[in-house]
């Protein structure tokens, strides 16, 4: 072994040597020191419950997103801190029969204040819950948790409980608001396509082109009218040449000609018969040229006039060798009037009709914005209607599963029980804690009282100090021992 290893163990053999009084004695006084703490210190009880706290719908697939977790891991202090809360354990011990309505106020502070320093909280896991709760006294101590955990239980499952049925109150309240929202926007909407139901955006294509169907109508209406008009005209100048005023002036042309022409065979021309022959035939020709051109202007009043000629024809008032030709002339005319007139209503009708396209076509633009906007509300509502709904059921089916599981939810899987021993550290314990503190003690205070200690016991420490090497070492001589005796010799 090295030589300077051997003198290192000599030097702390020696220095524990030196210190033996302060190693001993602690190492004595402790241990009698644990068993006085262990015979004076107050038996405590013990008891606890487990609670397991099942999420099987968390464990199927089918069931995962319809099941509500209690997430204890993240509720656990809060549960805690709610089941160490005052009110929490005033019912408690209301439930006891420990506290009353008329307790006093320092009764129920001493009780909280004992059961809460007393009651303890662990999460085991994720889904076990260990209720531990300490007493100095064993009575009665079984009855005390089982109260807590009562009470504990129905804080873990509030709000889960709480949670479901609020969700399916408020989203039935909110789901019968919605749908009114949503049959107001689908009532808009159809009196809105109700409304302009022939000039919707989808029906632009159509319109142009009955648009332009119509305006390809309306000119061949217009052809259709100046031909019935023409033909209207063409009827009336027949008409002027059956009528029978100016038939009975040709036929007086013609007679007053005869005689005319009889009187010329008889008479020269300046003969007063012939003279009055030839004035009443000028007469009778311009009274011709004159109907002539009124027959060519005929009137309602002229076309009565002529009706009530046919009509005599008919009757034999008047001659009627030319009344075939003249009625028939005359329902020619008539059915030439109601064509035309048929033409221009049915005309004015169909510009009516383009005029009306026109218009819806023109406000094509402004009339989708106005269904964009009012489908676009209606998506919307109807969109969060479906949501609300789906959320709805499913907020109903998660309340039914809750109340399914709830009577597995929670499993006691240890119950509280009487202790039959007491909680504290048997005496064996403190005895060794007391050696071990004692020994741990006396060492502390021997290795303090070591560095403090500035004696030189070493040759190497004094080369330290005096940096010169040490020739010899002097054994402790007693001079004055030395002195007095040989005073006392000299003496003799």
């Amino acid at each position: 072994m090295n030589t300077s290893v051997i003198v290192n163990i000599h030097l702390i053999l020696a220095a524990l040597w030196r210190r033996r009084y302060l190693i001993v004695v602690p190492l004595i006084v402790m241990p009698i020191l644990a068993v006085v703490v262990s015979l004076i210190t107050p038996r405590n009880w013990q008891t606890h419950t487990t609670i397991l706290v099942q999420e099987s719908a968390k464990m199927n697939p089918f069931l995962e997103d319809l099941s509500v977790s209690t997430d204890l891991e993240n509720r656990i202090a809060a549960l805690d801190t709610l089941l160490h809360s005052r009110h929490m354990l005033l019912k408690v011990g209301e439930d006891l029969g420990e506290l009353t309505n008329e307790s006093s106020p320092l009764a129920q502070e001493e009780f909280v204040k004992r059961v809460s320093s007393s009651l303890s909280v662990q999460l085991v896991g994720k889904d076990l819950v260990k209720l531990i709760y300490r007493s100095q006294q064993p009575e009665n101590i079984d009855t005390t948790l089982l109260a807590i955990r009562h009470r504990f239980l129905d804080k873990l499952l509030a709000p889960e409980i709480s949670a479901i049925a609020a969700s399916e109150t408020f989203l039935n309240e909110q789901l019968a608001i919605t749908k009114v929202d949503l049959q107001s926007a689908e009532l808009r909407l159809a009196e809105f396509k109700q409304q302009h139901a022939d000039s919707l955006p989808r029906l632009y294509g159509s319109n142009s082109n009955r648009l332009a169907e119509l305006i390809e109508l309306i000119a061949k209406r217009k052809i259709d009218l100046s031909g019935a008009i023409a033909a209207k005209k063409t009827i009336r100048t027949r008409l002027a040449q059956v009528d029978p005023v100016m038939s009975e002036i040709e036929q007086s042309i013609v007679d007053t000609k005869g005689e005319l022409a009889i009187l010329r065979s008889r008479y020269t021309d300046k003969h007063s018969k012939v003279q009055r022959a030839l004035r009443k035939l000028a007469q009778l020709q311009d009274e011709r040229t004159i109907q002539s051109k009124a027959s060519y202007q005929l009137d309602e009043q002229a076309l009565s006039r002529l009706w009530e000629v046919a009509s005599q024809m008919q009757a034999g008032d008047l001659d009627n060798q030319q009344h075939p030709l003249l009625v028939s002339q005359l329902k020619e005319l008539q059915s030439a009037d109601g064509k035309v007139e048929q033409i221009r209503e049915e005309l004015v009708s169909i510009e009516q009709q383009a005029q009306q396209l026109q218009s819806a076509i023109a406000g094509t633009g402004d009339m989708e914005r106005q269904l964009q906007e009012l489908e676009r509300d209606l998506a919307v509502k109807r969109s969060l209607y479906d949501d609300l709904l789906s959320r709805f059921e499913k907020a109903k089916i998660t309340g039914a599963l809750g109340r399914f599981e709830q009577p597995e939810r929670i499993k006691i899987i240890d119950e509280p029980y009487q202790p039959s021993i007491p909680n504290n550290f048997p005496l064996v314990i403190f005895l060794l804690a007391g050696v071990v503190g004692g020994l741990a003690l006396g060492t502390g205070m021997a290795l303090f009282a070591e560095l403090a200690d500035t004696s030189i016991r070493a040759k190497r420490q004094l080369e330290a100090l005096t940096r010169v090497p040490v020739l010899t070492r002097i054994p402790n001589l007693d001079i004055r021992k030395q002195v007095s005796q040989q005073q006392a010799g000299e003496s003799l």
